[in-house]
C-alpha cells in the first residue's frame, strides 16, 4: 500500500477549514436571532398587539330523527351498492 500524505494532508486541512466556516455561520446565525428577538420585544412593548376573543361557534342541533333518517339512508345506500 502505498499511502498518499499530502493528499491526507490537503483533505484534513479542507475538512478543517469547513468545520470552522459551519461554526461561524452557525455561531452568526445563532447571534442575529437574539438580536431579532429582542427587537421583536421591545417593538411588542412599544406597540402591543391585542388579540381578539373568538367566540365558540355553537353547534346546530339536529333533530333526532334527523340523525336516524340519515344513518337510515346511509344503510340503504351502503345495501343496494354492495
Amino acid at each position: 500500500m502505498n499511502f498518499n500524505l499530502a493528499a491526507l494532508e490537503d483533505g484534513t486541512i479542507v475538512l478543517m477549514v469547513g468545520f470552522c466556516i459551519v461554526f461561524l455561520f452557525l455561531s452568526i446565525m445563532i447571534f442575529a436571532m437574539n438580536i431579532a428577538k429582542n427587537v421583536i420585544n421591545y417593538i411588542n412593548k412599544i406597540c402591543p398587539v391585542v388579540a381578539k376573543e373568538i367566540a365558540p361557534s355553537k353547534k346546530p342541533v339536529q333533530n333526532e330523527d334527523e340523525e336516524i333518517a340519515a344513518a337510515l339512508a346511509a344503510a340503504i345506500l351502503k345495501q343496494n351498492y354492495q
